[in-house]
């Protein structure tokens, strides 16, 4: 489990409860959920939820394997495996002291109901958007790193659970007690052997495996009105065609460096070639991305990058030999690239893409948002509230929803693949 940012786990469920808890039948079509990691007490709302991490400890059973002991390596790099303890506890601060407390029993049921039918979150639990498509729970810092995490209720006895919230005359209040751990995968079984000894030679490397610790860029955005570029630094990497991303860690250059990328559409990992223009000093190694990495097309979405070192020695009988390594995985998300958007004087908007062609993005895989709303997606000229893509140039054209004043700037946004295009504005005709 590659994890150290333990709010990681907390907004993972917090996004879960978040998105799925008014997508239920008996959720009140008026209300608005604030479901917060912050302790009971300090949580308010009409509609209010509090999933709080009160306690941690180290898991038993990880800490008792074979493989823990005896082996010469040291702690630090062995894995830790962690049980979180969780309280679920409603807290509605409504007026009426009958409702707040139905409010607050509708809010518990639902809750544990969610967190029943999700025992296990991974990279590809995905919860209905409540427009029409899928997203995934987990946030992109802990994809496509092999983490699993398990959701038990605990059995706490009544008698038990009062020692948590009672105190002198303080009420007791309805809580949910939760364990949130681990699962730890065993290694495959050795299928192969190594040949013969046939010569001796030995080897000294002076630098350690390639590690990287993350990936990140820089966005560049003005705001409706104000000409001041506004830069924000996102991490991870969440970047366009044409633009730079910086992977960063140790031991990021051998005598050959490449940045390969990896996508679950892929059969193998592909080397980012020469357009890419990858520089590395050790620490930080730059590319600009492309729509090609050796001859392979990509479109945007969600990548992960490793980073291969080749350190080249020479052989007892004057050959050399390269030794390869490879970093571990990070996140990179290839976002859309958008040019420029426009008003014709039939209020028809386009926007112009960059990098690749939206008609070969089938259903979800292409979405097209303004402001608050999803737009519909067709086939035809669009009407209010709809887009569809197009090819020749690459573009979108869409209709806004009805009922937004002339003027006003709207927030436009494509997402591909899971992967959102940079802050863009258009001025509604």
């Amino acid at each position: 489990m590659a994890l150290l940012d333990l709010s990681l786990v907390s907004k993972t469920i917090i996004s879960l409860l978040e998105k799925r808890l008014p997508l239920y039948a008996d959720w009140p079509a008026s209300a608005t959920l604030v479901a917060s990691p912050a302790p009971p007490d300090l949580v308010t709302g009409d509609y209010a939820l509090s999933f709080y991490l009160y306690h941690l400890r180290e898991d038993a059973h990880t800490k008792s394997q074979d493989w823990q002991t005896g082996d010469g390596t040291p702690q630090r790099y062995k894995p830790m495996g962690l049980t979180l303890n969780y309280v679920l506890c409603p807290r509605s601060n409504m007026t009426d002291a009958g409702k707040r407390t139905y409010v607050d029993q509708l809010l518990m049921g639902l809750g544990v109901k969610t967190l029943h039918d999700f025992p296990l979150i991974d990279d590809n639990t995905m919860v209905d958007d409540g427009i029409g498509g899928l997203i995934a729970v987990m946030p992109l810092a802990l994809r496509g790193q092999g983490n699993k995490l398990r959701i038990t209720l605990r059995p706490t006895p009544a008698e038990e659970a009062s020692q948590y919230w009672q105190s002198g005359t303080q009420a007791m209040r309805l809580a949910a007690y939760f364990e949130v751990s681990a699962t730890l995968l065993e290694p495959e079984e050795l299928k192969s052997r190594s040949t013969r000894v046939l010569s001796v030679g030995v080897h000294t490397l002076v630098r350690g495996k390639a590690v990287i610790d993350g990936t990140r860029n820089t966005v560049q955005f003005a705001l409706p009105g104000d000409p001041a570029v506004r830069e924000l630094q996102v991490s991870p990497a969440e970047a366009a065609f044409g633009q730079q991303v910086s992977v960063y860690g140790s031991d990021l250059k051998g005598d050959v460096t490449s940045l390969l990328l990896n996508h679950p559409d892929f059969d193998a990992p592909v080397v980012a070639d020469a357009a890419w223009a990858v520089s590395t000093d050790g620490s930080i190694l730059t590319a600009t991305l492309q729509p090609t990495a050796s001859g392979q097309p990509l479109l945007p979405g969600i990548y992960t990058v490793l980073v291969k070192t080749v350190s080249r020695f020479k052989q007892p009988d004057g050959s050399t030999r390269d030794f390869d390594s490879y970093s571990n995985p990070a996140p990179l998300a290839i976002a859309p690239g958008i040019i420029s958007i426009g008003f014709t004087g039939g209020g028809l908007g386009t926007i112009k893409l960059d990098g690749f062609d939206p008609t070969t993005l089938e259903g979800n895989a292409l979405q097209c948002i303004a402001g608050t709303e999803r737009l519909q997606r067709v086939n035809t000229a669009p009407a209010a509230g709809q887009f569809r893509p197009r090819t020749g140039p690459d573009r979108l054209e869409f209709r806004l929803p009805a009922g937004i004043s002339p003027g006003t700037a709207v927030p436009l946004r494509v997402i591909v693949r899971n992967a959102e295009s940079a802050p863009h504005w258009g001025i509604a005709p």
